[in-house]
């Protein structure tokens, strides 16, 4: 046999050969790889900022355990919670669950609206006046309307979560608006927050939860607005002595998915992932028992001024802020008027069924 006789015999054993090994690989490939899905465990890495002792520390422990206890009946979690702010801001975690950097994340509306710009709407102030009206109006109108755009976000929006009632709080009395003139004031990233802090007079700093101690400290900024639960237990109460309850809005919060991960996910371990929050009746009892113990800590202390606005009042903070809901509109723009709409809609209802139900 010449030699091109011989290369014609290799090559053609070569173009049988060669498929054969790669036929072989990708058969070795897919069945390992099945293996390791039939055993794999499901990381879930959890990013929040929850100080501890809080009830939201609290619930993220519960989440923690019950997901540990469905791996005894099938599931195969691995769960990391990093909920003390390592992952950064709201931002920077809303952004990190969107890339799937993590998986899971608890997050105030005033962060999430960094990423759903729209939410900023539901801090519109002097929307609603009672827990009731909250509740029924996130649970039944809201929660429909934005998980549409948390998908479109690359998030699962799974429910609301408790936050509370929004005040104001400052190193000087800041009981009416005029109070806030010229005054350095802390927001969060929503347009919510900042249009609140301009529609006061005041000059207006955005920052991180971790840096309004330090600012404080250093006059960087005088005030700002945060609910009872992080004033008494962040240190806000130890460097600005007044609190103001102003109860202009409310924050719901908000407990989302990466949707990538989610959707690989069986039925049952999604539905372990649901469920594995308290209920948001506990969850919400907790947050509001501790907010009442608190307030009543604050009241008790000497060196703290907590005050109490009367109906007057009240009216001054809602003439101040009336035309706040028209401005955050027009500069969220996207789906901002429709949100709004829905909300006083739902506001609406609810008190009409209280009416009919009181005219029984």
């Amino acid at each position: 046999m010449d030699d091109r006789s011989r290369l014609k015999a290799l090559g053609g054993w070569v173009l049988f050969i060669i498929p054969m090994l790669f036929g072989l690989y990708f058969f070795l490939l897919s069945t390992d790889k099945t293996d390791l899905e039939e055993g794999a465990q499901v990381k879930l890495i959890a990013g929040a900022f929850a100080a501890p002792g809080t009830p939201w520390d609290a619930d993220w422990q519960i989440f923690n355990k019950n997901l540990l206890a469905a791996n005894e009946t099938g599931s195969n979690f691995d769960v990391k919670l990093l909920i003390r702010g390592e992952v950064g801001g709201e931002p920077i975690s809303m952004t990190n669950v969107r890339r799937n950097r993590i998986q899971f994340g608890g997050f105030t509306i005033g962060g999430g609206s960094a990423v759903i710009p729209e939410m900023s709407v539901l801090l519109s102030p002097y929307v609603f006046d009672s827990f009731e009206e909250v509740d029924y109006v996130m649970d039944n109108h809201m929660l429909d309307v934005f998980q549409p755009l948390f998908a479109e976000k690359g998030m699962v929006l799974l429910r609301w979560v408790e936050v509370g009632w929004a005040h104001m709080y400052a190193r000087d009395p800041l009981i009416l608006p005029q109070d806030a003139n010229g005054f350095r004031l802390r927001t969060q990233a929503s347009e919510a927050a900042q249009v609140m802090m301009l529609s006061l007079g005041g000059d207006i700093h955005q920052m991180e939860v971790g840096d309004v101690i330090p600012s404080l400290q250093t006059g960087l900024i005088q005030g700002g607005e945060t609910n009872v639960v992080i004033y008494a237990f962040t240190g806000l109460s130890s460097e600005a002595h007044h609190l103001t309850l102003t109860q202009h809005s409310y924050d719901s919060g908000v407990l989302v998915a990466n949707k990538e991960w989610f959707d690989s996910l069986s039925p049952a371990d999604q539905e372990q992932v649901r469920n594995a929050f308290p209920a948001s009746e506990e969850s919400r009892a907790s947050v509001r028992k501790m907010s009442d113990g608190l307030l009543a800590n604050l009241r008790s202390n000497e060196a703290i001024n907590v005050y109490d606005l009367d109906d007057a009042q009240k009216a001054v903070w809602k003439e101040a802020t009336k035309d706040n809901y028209k401005q955050i509109i027009a500069e969220i723009g996207g789906r901002s008027q429709e949100i709004y709409d829905a909300m006083i809609e739902g506001r609406e209802d609810y008190r009409r069924r209280v009416s009919k139900k009181g005219a029984q």
